[in-house]
């Protein structure tokens, strides 16, 4: 079963999707999914849909919603700022608390949206935090990941063109003006915490995630061999599917 519900966030409606297997099963275990940088609730490869429902089939309900200025959602691009995602991730994360009442929480964070997610840590109660190929810090990250040239020149006020999507300078604007550091925002979080990486990852470098292991010992890793950012190809989505869902079970049981 799939809800659609709308949610507002700085004037824009946004478009939440909750799934679940039956009545019984819904809001239970809930896994609220965030996405990344100039992404939406569905992922490269439709990777949390197709995730998403093999979990359904489980008993958990899953949660994946686009923030203003994304996917379905109202606003435009000039809506992303890391800040702001924030904002709208809180909402998301306290309607969650408010209407479904889960015995048990737990979000999946990916790339820019994991760094949203260690933001956001302890907004509301969780069980654990799964991470996949987590950015740690946004300005040091966003400098490697769009280049010096184009970095400095958004920096400077201006918009940006990434690849066919528009970067506004209300972005950058943030990173200037905020600290955005998802590492000095989860130091010492006491929850299971887990980190999904691509061994081959030129994006957002694997040593993002290993930065915030240093300030949270107990949390664990695994590598997907030779997957970059985007888990392209099959056996690599499969790899990064099964890790997840054997922390998933582990952790919400």
């Amino acid at each position: 079963m799939i809800e659609a519900k709308i949610i507002n966030s700085r004037g824009q409606d946004m478009v939440c999707l909750i799934e679940y297997k039956n009545e019984k099963d819904r809001g239970k275990k809930t896994i609220i999914y965030k996405h990344g940088f100039c992404g939406n609730k569905i992922t490269p490869h439709r990777m949390m849909v197709n995730l998403g429902h093999d979990l359904v089939e489980e008993g958990y309900t899953v949660v994946r919603f686009d923030c203003a200025g994304a996917g379905d959602s109202e606003g435009d691009w000039t809506y992303m700022t890391i800040s702001g995602e924030t904002e709208d991730f809180k909402k998301i994360l306290h309607w969650v608390k408010d209407v479904l009442t889960p015995e048990k929480t737990m979000i999946l964070g990916y790339s820019m949206g994991a760094l949203e997610t260690a933001l956001c840590c302890r907004e509301i109660l969780l069980d654990g935090i799964l991470f996949w190929s987590p950015v740690s810090r946004a300005y040091e990250c966003f400098m490697h990941l769009l280049g010096k040239e184009r970095f400095t020149y958004g920096m400077a006020g201006n918009n940006v063109d990434f690849m066919g999507d528009r970067i506004g300078r209300e972005f950058f604007r943030d990173i200037k003006d905020n600290p955005l550091d998802g590492i000095a925002a989860i130091k010492d979080f006491e929850k299971p915490v887990y980190f999904i990486h691509g061994d081959a990852d030129t994006d957002v470098l694997p040593e993002n995630s290993e930065r915030y292991m240093e300030v949270l010992p107990h949390a664990e890793r695994k590598f997907v061999r030779g997957a970059g950012h985007g888990y392209d190809g099959w056996e690599k989505q499969d790899d990064l599917w099964k890790y997840s869902k054997e922390y998933i079970r582990r952790i919400m049981k």
